[in-house]
């Protein structure tokens, strides 16, 4: 129901996408926190490990 719509993932936190690492979901919304679970939504992407 509050799913983002879908792109390409290496632009979803560009675009302004945030996710919800609980519930596994994006979300266009301008708020910091999952509007189910009440969790913070990450707003960048985790970065890479390095080898």
């Amino acid at each position: 129901m509050h799913k983002a719509e879908p792109v390409p993932n290496k632009i979803r936190y560009e675009i302004g996408q945030k996710r919800c690492t609980f519930c596994g979901i994006f979300l266009s919304s301008e708020d910091t926190r999952c509007v189910c679970c009440k969790a913070v939504l990450r707003t960048k992407p985790r970065s890479k490990k390095k080898d």
